[in-house]
């Protein structure tokens, strides 16, 4: 048009198009260039959630990520000598990492921290991060929070804000066009805010379902454990034992206690290779490399390794297996006669076991079904086009640029923030989010499940009551038999005083300084347990600082044994937590193992071109 009408002018007249139409491209003008702002940010800022702290995973068309190494094998056919180097070279991960250097990463490094976590009995961190309710702690904090997660889109949204503003006041005529404008954007508002609210909830359904299938999972197989504990059979003590001694206690048999013991290690085993198929974060425990690597710390042996990856199940669904050795085990040691009790027993056990993998398929459906993309989408397009058409109904009623910037921030940080805390609810996990903050710890719902299976056995490692005086129901029995009502504080402290003076009339007050010295050393570890006992969470499966130093301990230059408690960081949420990013983090070191591999094997056989 400009072109046009330059060239009429020139000619000497006036152009009809130019004079009909300069008033009229003015507002096409400015229309354009709103309609091209807010589909750029449509694009870059539209996702205040994933655009800032969210980052997803590259993914194919699929959605799911191709490893390095199928790329690899896709681009170029192996021969028989390359395929030997492969299955003998990575056969063992000492010969995998052969010209690797000593500082490198490698995906052996990688599984060894994972199995590091996942051999715990006591967990580092609680299940998810603990925080103190006053208001002003809760201010106090910045990761994993609305504003941590949302100020980059929020300032993207300030800026298209203030270009809104300087837009209007270069064609102040563009603003009568959009009179009105405010009631559509408050009809617009008030059905976001509405399919928002019930977004959220739908998505926090989802994450608690996850959170308590993981408790019921654990429960269960903590019950499988009591029944069994229960049930092994035991030794008891002669007769002519004095009852009222410590030392005569009814045990564990020789045989049932192994027994009790190969079951701990299965249900140790189910649970890590169940979260490893779950999860992407423990996902490598289930590659050849993480299969081999839990023969070498203790997981499995040989046997029970060959039998899983020569099954003809799916190798993520490998703890199913181990689940059967489970049932069937305790079926073949109660007709063995290590453990008691009838068909009830059989049927108990059966409940238990399809307790267990009634929960472990319902985790399953959910991570797959967690919410349909149309409802996601919806919310999306609602909470985008709130934030960006905000400041276009604000400035054309005449807001002033201050106050229309702070409410375009808070606008984007309120419903993008509610936006960004739903898509974290439906993954719980983070297998979809690379560095987000706070998700359901793995690791410590694993330490759990490891502390569990052995506390049932230890439990009754001793039973004060043997079989034999259950049976007699004699006078053996009325040791144990106390009042309903309690002993009262005179009774307690007159039966103290007759021991006192008992024992004041078979011994003399000490005087030895060694003596002195072990019961003042009594009463100081008594009183680090009472602090630490007193101290510990509620609902805590363990105490800080009590139960857990053998966790943390190596021996120092001097042959002495260092112990270090986890109880100052169990409520630190500053401490670095183990990245997110390890499922590709391991697949990228594969791939550059595996090129190394058919690199060497090249060099080896004279060929000029290496693998690429």
């Amino acid at each position: 048009e400009q072109g046009t009408s330059t060239m009429a002018i020139e000619a000497g007249g006036h152009s009809p198009l130019a004079t009909m139409m300069t008033p009229p491209t003015r507002l096409l003008r400015v229309a354009a260039i709103l309609y091209t702002s807010c589909s750029f940010s449509a694009v870059t800022a539209f996702s205040p959630a994933t655009a800032s702290h969210t980052n997803r995973r590259k993914s194919n068309l699929l959605g799911i990520r191709k490893p390095g190494i199928i790329r690899a094998f896709e681009t170029q056919r192996m021969d028989s000598n390359s395929r030997y180097l492969i299955s003998v070279g990575m056969s063992s991960p000492s010969a995998a990492v052969k010209d690797v250097e000593p500082s490198k990463t490698t995906s052996k490094d990688i599984i060894d921290s994972i199995l590091d976590e996942c051999l715990r009995y006591q967990a580092r961190r609680p299940i998810m991060f603990q925080f103190d309710p006053a208001s002003r702690l809760i201010w106090k904090h910045w990761r994993g929070t609305v504003l941590a997660e949302t100020w980059t889109s929020a300032a993207r949204m300030a800026v298209w804000a203030t270009t809104v503003f300087f837009l209007f006041q270069k064609y102040p005529k563009c603003i009568g066009f959009f009179n009105g404008f405010h009631q559509i954007w408050g009809e617009l508002l008030a059905v976001t805010t509405f399919t928002l609210t019930f977004f959220v909830n739908e998505a926090y359904s989802c994450w608690r379902k996850c959170l308590d299938l993981c408790y019921n999972l654990q429960g269960g197989l903590n019950d499988l454990s009591m029944t069994l504990a229960g049930s092994a059979k035991r030794d008891e003590p002669s007769s002519s034992a004095d009852l009222r001694s410590v030392e005569t206690t009814s045990r564990y048999t020789p045989q049932s206690r192994k027994i009790l013991m190969i079951i701990a290690r299965y249900i140790r085993l189910f649970n890590i290779l169940s979260y490893a198929s779950f999860t992407r974060s423990h996902r490598p425990l289930l590659t050849p490399q993480g299969m081999r690597q839990c023969i070498s710390r203790g997981l499995m042996t040989e046997k029970e390794h060959s039998i899983l990856i020569n099954s003809r199940i799916s190798a993520t669904l490998r703890h199913n297996e181990v689940l059967m050795w489970v049932f069937r085990m305790a079926i073949d040691a109660r007709k063995a006669g290590h453990f008691e009790g009838g068909t009830g027993f059989e049927q108990n056990v059966l409940l238990r076991i399809q307790q267990i993998r009634g929960c472990g398929n319902y985790m399953e459906s959910i991570l797959r079904g967690r919410m349909p993309f149309g409802y996601a989408h919806f919310c999306q397009v609602l909470v985008n086009l709130i934030c960006v058409l905000y400041p276009i109904m604000a400035f054309s009623s005449g807001i002033s640029v201050q106050m229309g910037v702070v409410g375009t921030i808070f606008l984007t940080m309120t419903y993008g923030g509610l936006i960004d805390l739903s898509k974290r609810f439906l993954d719980p996990f983070h297998n979809d989010i690379v560095d987000g903050a706070d998700p359901i710890r793995v690791d410590t719902l694993i330490a759990e499940v490891n502390a569990g299976s052995r506390r049932w056995m230890f439990g009754l490692d001793d039973m004060p009551i043997s079989l034999q005086a259950i049976q007699d129901g004699g006078s053996d029995l009325d040791l144990f038999i106390l009042p309903d009502e309690g002993i009262s504080v005179e009774e307690a402290a007159l039966i103290e005083a007759e021991k006192e003076t008992e024992v004041g009339l078979t011994q003399q007050p000490s005087t030895d300084e060694e003596e002195l010295q072990d019961e003042q050393q009594t009463l100081q570890e008594e009183f680090e347990q009472t602090q630490a006992i007193l101290s510990a969470p509620p609902g805590a499966d363990f105490v800080p600082g009590l139960d857990d130093l053998d966790e943390d301990c190596t021996i120092g230059p001097d042959g002495v044994e260092e112990c270090k408690s986890i109880e100052e960081n169990y409520y630190d949420d500053t401490i670095e937590q183990p990245p997110n990013g390890v499922f590709d983090q391991y697949l990228e070191i594969l791939e550059e193992e595996y090129e190394d591999a058919l690199q060497r094997d090249s060099r080896s056989r004279g060929e000029t071109e290496p693998f690429s």
